[in-house]
């Protein structure tokens, strides 16, 4: 029995002891301790999470900003080459009434 409850004890203190050595090493029943230190983690896993979100808005903004150049530019040329055809058009007309 008492072989028993000493390896239990071990164990338990053995287990409790292995913690990594960048972690704040918090006591047992020190609540605000354990506390702070999930708000920490907590708010350094969303921190990454943002930032992660901010990369992917900045190359999906990059993108359509490309795309919308690309668009315009298309719209100018098919403008101007309606605008002559409309102009021919008219230039033709005004022959066609000056005869």
């Amino acid at each position: 029995m008492r072989t028993i409850l000493f390896l239990s004890i071990f164990i338990f203190f053995s287990l409790n002891i292995s913690l990594f050595s960048s972690e704040k090493k918090c006591k047992t029943f020190d609540i605000s301790c354990k506390t702070k230190k999930f708000v920490k983690d907590t708010k350094d896993f969303q921190q990454k999470g943002l930032d992660k979100s901010k990369k992917q808005l900045g190359k999906n903004k990059d993108k359509i900003l490309k795309v919308k150049d690309k668009v315009v530019e298309d719209v100018k040329d098919t403008a101007e080459g309606v605008s002559e055809g409309i102009k021919k058009g008219v230039d033709s007309v005004k022959k066609e009434i000056k005869k």
